[in-house]
């Protein structure tokens, strides 16, 4: 699956009606908001899931006319709903959702009423296993559209009587949201579905089974959720977001999309853990720090390289770009880093030990961030990518994305760095910081040196005028 239309998200605090789908949102904002990436999502399914985010507008700042995360996950600790919606170019349909923990018989019924009456519940894969709730069919079978994960489906055994009744389905929700359930207390088939959520949850599968899960979770519930998708009551059709957003304000719903959900989580989530750090000595670049930073997300690799005290500091010399380890300790270059695959770009990917030699005579200091290919320090060096996260890559790479600059972000605030100064032009990359809440002073630009570039071979770096 892939979505392939961008999200487009503002600043604006104020409320707006969407008039069809998010499409005059995208239209409205296009000259206000010039910058994307695409969040690539690691999945193992045919396909690789994807989602186009906005990188110059906070994390924190949800679409226009739709709620905030944290107003969500308020009504949620209190027993409410809210209505949760997709990219247009996925299902593009809104579910109602609610913490399984906390669904009555009432709030069943409201379900039933105005949704497709299919209720399923979201949950970790540790519960269903727990449960012995193996999938419906195995992934290599499975052909539902979205590859959405079911499980056998199940009623209580005891409390209830046909399983179909309200009562019986919120008995059901409450005993699969209870972690003490046996597996002996669930009869199968039966009424309820349970949905198997991808770990690491909307960043690694930008689905309704996995906000559900998610949702619970940062509300402080047990993470399972109970989710049907919303229908029009006039010819049972799914109701897209004009509908929705109606639907929600008659009932007093918030109304929130997965995409905000998705840069919530970057901007809240501790995504990173620190694996090492090694102190490195060269007569060409002097003393380097070396912390290797793994993904709580795929276990990819990221390695800041920091030259001089950058604790409490701002306007450190900063640089992010995707290559190899090892190739960059050694000075490896290729083609792919040597210009920019996009039409009309002039920058210039550099060698690590440049950028390093430049650092050291940076005060107070700098810090490189490198994006590993691989999973491992370790790994066989290979080409470079470019420097621009908005130009191509080479085959089998992908350009940097928010979720790396979200890492990135989380990487500078653990050295300590209070605001940088980029080692580049790229305005995507200053806007990608400041949407991850990363101070951002002066640009730096590669400029030309007679005497540094014969003396030292490269060029040096200039404040921008």
């Amino acid at each position: 699956m892939r979505i392939q239309s961008p999200l487009f998200v503002s600043q604006c605090a104020s409320r707006c009606t969407p008039r069809t789908s998010y499409a005059h949102v995208k239209e409205k904002l296009k000259s206000a908001s010039r910058y994307f990436h695409r969040l690539h999502i690691v999945n193992g399914q045919p396909g690789a899931d994807s989602l186009n985010l906005p990188v110059d507008r906070h994390l924190s700042v949800p679409l226009p006319g739709f709620h905030s995360i944290k107003e969500a996950l308020n009504d949620l600790q209190r027993g409410k709903f809210v209505v949760v919606l997709d990219d247009e170019d996925r299902e593009n349909e809104g579910d109602l959702i609610i913490c399984a923990d906390r669904v009555t018989a009432e709030q069943v019924a409201f379900m039933v009423e105005h949704t497709s009456g299919v209720i399923c519940i979201g949950m970790e894969g540790v519960d269903l296993d727990r449960l012995r709730l193996p999938l419906m069919v195995n992934s290599i079978e499975n052909e539902e559209a979205l590859y959405t994960a079911f499980t056998v489906t199940v009623d209580a055994r005891e409390g209830i009587s046909t399983g179909i009744s309200a009562a019986d389905r919120a008995l059901t929700l409450k005993m699969l949201s209870n972690p003490q359930t046996q597996p002996q207390e669930l009869r199968r088939p039966g009424h309820i579905f349970p949905l198997r959520s991808r770990p690491g949850g909307v960043l690694m599968r930008p689905g309704h089974t996995e906000a559900s899960v998610d949702l619970a979770r940062l509300s402080g519930c047990y993470p399972a959720g109970a989710l049907c998708e919303i229908v029009n009551k006039r010819d049972g059709s799914m109701a897209r977001t004009p509908e929705l957003l109606q639907f929600a304000k008659e009932h007093d719903l918030k109304c929130i999309t997965i995409a905000d959900l998705i840069r919530y989580r970057l901007c809240h989530d501790n995504l990173i853990s620190k694996e090492s750090t090694v102190n490195l000595s060269s007569p060409a670049y002097g003393e380097v720090q070396v912390h290797t930073f793994k993904s709580k997300l795929d276990d990819s690799v990221y390695t800041a390289l920091v030259s001089g005290s950058v604790s409490d500091c701002q306007n450190v010399l900063c640089q992010i770009q995707r290559q190899d380890s090892i190739a960059d300790l050694l000075g490896c270059t290729s083609s792919a880093c040597s210009t920019s695959n996009s039409p009309g770009e002039e920058a210039q990917a550099m060698p690590t030990s440049q950028i390093l030699q430049t650092m050291t005579k940076s005060l107070p200091g700098g810090v490189l961030i490198l994006v590993n290919s691989g999973n491992s320090m370790t790994d066989t060096p290979s080409a470079v990518t470019p420097v621009n996260p908005g130009s191509g890559s080479r085959e089998g790479a992908r350009p940097l994305g928010l979720s790396d600059f979200s890492l990135a972000a989380q990487i500078l605030a653990s050295l300590g760095v209070e605001s940088v100064a980029l080692v580049t032009e790229d305005v995507q990359v200053k806007a990608a910081l400041y949407s991850c809440g990363v101070k951002v002073d002066p640009v730096m630009r590669q400029g030309p040196s007679a005497k540094e570039a014969s003396d030292n071979g490269f060029q040096s770096l200039q404040p921008t005028v």
